[in-house]
C-alpha cells in the first residue's frame, strides 16, 4: 500500500471527510468502521459489484448495483439484493453488449442517489469485498461526492490482490488472464457464473474471496489488516 493509500484510509482522513459529508453518507460514518484487528470470522462483508457505461468514474455511470453480505465466512444468501439505476444519457451499443442493460430495462429504476440512500446503510460498519474494488470504489466515491459532499472511505478487501499475492508468494510466472474472476474460481475448483451481472458478479467474488480465505487460515482466525488492500 502506497503512502496516499494509507493517508486516504486513515483515520484522520475518515474524520476529515465525515464533517463534510450529508444525507446518509454522514450517517454512514457515524457507525464505526470495521476493526483492522479483528479476525476474519467475526468481521462482516459486503461483496459487491457494479455494472456501468464505461470505465471512467468521472464520465460514466453506473446501471446496477449487486451485494451480498458475508456473516462468520458464510454467505448469507438471504441478503442478496439487485438495483438497476437509471442513467442520465442513453447507453451506449458498446456498454449494452457488455451488461446487456437496455435503455428500456432502466427506463423507471431508481436514481444512483436514490441507490445510494440504500446502499449505504447496507456498508456501514462493514467490509468491502470486490474483485478489483479501485473500479467500485471510483464509481461510488465519484457518486458520494457528488449527491453527499465527500468521498467514500471504506476498509476493502480485494480478491485480485489477495490472488496477485498468492502468485507472488508462490513464484509462479504470472500468466495471461490469470487475474480475470472466473480463471481464479477454476482454480480453486469452483464451478462457472453467470459473469456480468452485478449480483452474480458479486456472489462469485464472494465465493473466491472464502476460498482464498480457507486456504490461508482455515479456522478463520487471522487478522483483518491481513488481507486488507
Amino acid at each position: 500500500m502506497g503512502l496516499r493509500q494509507k493517508i486516504l484510509d486513515s483515520r484522520l482522513y475518515r474524520d476529515f471527510i465525515q464533517r463534510k459529508a450529508t444525507g446518509p453518507l454522514r450517517t454512514y460514518y457515524d457507525v464505526p468502521p470495521a476493526d483492522p484487528e479483528r479476525s476474519v470470522m467475526e468481521t462482516e462483508f459486503i461483496a459487491l459489484d457494479l455494472e456501468t457505461t464505461g470505465l471512467d468514474p468521472k464520465k460514466d455511470e453506473i446501471v446496477s448495483l449487486g451485494w451480498v453480505i458475508i456473516r462468520q465466512l458464510s454467505v448469507d444468501f438471504s441478503s442478496c439484493e439487485h438495483i438497476l439505476v437509471r442513467p442520465t444519457k442513453e447507453l451506449s451499443e458498446s456498454s449494452v453488449v457488455v451488461h446487456r442493460i437496455f435503455d428500456s430495462d432502466v427506463a423507471d429504476a431508481p436514481s444512483i442517489e436514490a441507490a445510494l440512500e440504500h446502499l449505504l446503510p447496507q456498508m456501514a460498519g462493514r467490509v468491502l469485498l470486490s474483485h478489483h474494488a479501485p473500479i467500485e470504489l471510483g464509481f461510488l466515491g465519484q457518486a458520494c461526492k457528488q449527491f453527499f459532499g465527500a468521498p467514500l472511505q471504506i476498509p476493502t478487501v480485494d480478491t485480485l490482490v489477495l490472488a496477485l499475492r498468492d502468485i507472488r508468494r508462490s513464484g509462479e510466472t504470472m500468466k495471461s488472464g490469470a487475474l480475470r474472476l472466473d480463471t481464479l474460481r477454476r482454480n480453486h475448483n469452483l464451478p462457472p457464473f453467470r459473469a456480468h451481472n452485478a449480483l452474480s458478479d458479486a456472489i462469485a467474488a464472494s465465493g473466491l474471496f472464502l476460498a482464498q480465505i480457507a486456504k490461508r487460515d482455515p479456522k478463520g482466525e487471522l487478522e483483518l489488516d491481513r488481507i486488507l488492500r
